[in-house]
């Protein structure tokens, strides 16, 4: 008997053994698969709290391991480091980097993070953005933080109806904002619209933009350094959906955009025969504004009507100023220059005039009834000269422009050119320090025809007295 209850602990002893050995081997066994992703239960953790006084908020996402084997994640790292206006606590622990972070199979971790926001301390830019960085099996993945950095009116991914923005604090729109259908926005002088990187500004109703000479509304990126002043492509630019109408647009400056506007381009119908016709064309009346440092176009038009005055637009990637598929466009005074910058190189013609557009599969041709350009100022450095370009190859039966008393660089010639000074320099007084207005010896000055434009861009009467009036969007005093 003796023998057979030793025998009986020794096997005892054993199996406790293989199973305490099996035990750890399953512990032990971790997915190593490249492959292997982790899930989150949010890609973006936002804080959209606006912070008046100093404050701190706190949100939460959860890590699964959705694998029937334990994972481990190499590292969990703060990618902003100390230095990050936000805060991290893994499982119940605080710090910017952790390692070897084990999660079983099938289940998960919560992650905590917090931001505090002083509101009248050091600036913070409009929107504060950072990253966690996770790193499995060589496989990294980020899960993004995103906070509002100042005290102003914040709007994302906003529909809005019937609004009227006063200038009280900084408007900033992340990701997008729609003007709905029948509805308005009007923006009183003053204001200023910071755009979130790849931002854009929709409309489907109607755009009210009521600045003033000494007030401006002010659209641009929302980046503050000074750094980022000039530089194009930080948000899309301002869209005049297809159907929408209506849109008035006065003391305004559009800046480092990808397109300033975009006008009937774009549609909330995937039909292309909305483009057809005139019963959608969004129509706009545009006056004193400027459009510049945009990476594609100051205003891209697909069978729009336009009413355009006092408009000076300048450094653009491609053409200043698109009028595709037919419309009805009049630009009086206006100056369209493009000497490229620091960060584009001028290649495109500054004007171009189309019958049609392509979409997709789809070739749009609608007829030009009319695209009038007077006293206006049309020229750049391209290479060739060739700052307008013209096409018909649509063969739309009616496609009618004319250039009335206009400053042009161009090698064509025909009657749709009256009294226009063929690549002559305009002489404008400082290109480099962005300033278009026409040096006295110009034949800009005191060449244009009077059309009933009282002033110019920022104000200045128009004609000065026994004078005619200049040609482009400035009036130039001489003695």
């Amino acid at each position: 008997m003796t023998e057979m209850r030793q025998h009986i602990f020794w096997m005892t002893v054993v199996l406790l053994g293989m199973a305490f050995f099996n035990s750890s081997c399953r512990r032990l066994s971790f997915i190593d698969d490249a492959d292997a992703q982790l899930k989150f239960s949010a890609d973006t953790v936002k804080f959209d709290t606006v912070f008046t006084t100093v404050g701190s908020a706190t949100r939460s996402f959860k890590i699964y391991n959705t694998y029937n084997q334990q994972l481990r994640i190499s590292e969990i790292s703060l990618a902003g480091g100390e230095g990050s206006i936000f805060r991290m606590n893994v499982d119940g622990f605080p710090g910017d980097v952790f390692s070897d972070i084990e999660i079983p199979a099938n289940d998960s971790i919560y992650i905590f993070v917090e931001v505090t926001v002083d509101p009248d301390g050091e600036p913070l830019p409009f929107i504060v953005e950072d990253s966690i960085r996770f790193v499995t099996n060589n496989n990294e993945q980020f899960v993004q933080l995103v906070a509002w950095g100042q005290n102003a009116h914040f709007f994302d991914g906003a529909i809005l109806c019937d609004e009227v923005w006063e200038n009280d604090l900084p408007y900033v729109i992340y990701n997008s904002l729609l003007v709905d259908t029948l509805c308005s926005l009007t923006i009183r002088e003053g204001c200023r619209i910071y755009m979130h990187g790849g931002s854009s500004f929709f409309v489907l109703g109607t755009l009210f933009i009521e600045g003033e000479s000494d007030s401006l509304v002010r659209f641009e990126g929302d980046r503050l350094e000074g750094f980022f002043d000039d530089i194009p492509g930080q948000w899309e630019g301002i869209s005049l959906l297809r159907g929408s109408s209506g849109h008035q647009i006065r003391y305004a400056e559009i800046k480092n955009a990808n397109y300033g506007i975009l006008a009937g381009l774009q549609s909330t119908n995937p039909d292309p025969g909305i483009y057809l016709g005139d019963a959608t064309a969004p129509d706009l009346v545009i006056s004193n504004s400027y459009i510049f440092d945009c990476q594609l176009n100051g205003i891209f038009a697909v069978n729009a009507q336009i009413d355009a005055t006092n408009l000076l637009i300048y450094n653009t990637g491609e053409n200043n100023v698109v009028l595709s598929s037919g419309g009805d466009y009049t630009f009086r005074h206006c100056t369209l220059a493009n000497y490229g910058s620091a960060y584009l190189s001028h290649q495109s013609p500054v004007l171009a005039i189309t019958d049609f557009i392509r979409l997709g599969d789809a070739v749009i041709v609608n007829d030009l009834n009319n695209a009038t350009f007077i006293n206006s100022i049309i020229y750049g450095n391209i290479v060739e000269g060739k700052e307008l370009a013209v096409s018909n190859d649509g063969e739309a039966p009616v496609f009618q422009y004319l250039f009335d008393h206009c400053v042009i660089r161009t090698d064509l010639s025909g009657p749709e050119f009256v009294d226009c000074f063929i690549n002559i320099d305009p002489l404008f007084a400082a290109i480099g320090e962005r300033n278009y207005c026409p040096d006295e010896i110009s034949n800009a000055l005191n060449n244009g025809i009077d059309i009933g434009v009282p002033d110019d861009i920022v104000g200045t009467p128009r004609p000065f007295a026994a004078t005619l009036p200049d040609i482009g969007c400035y009036e130039t005093y001489v003695e």
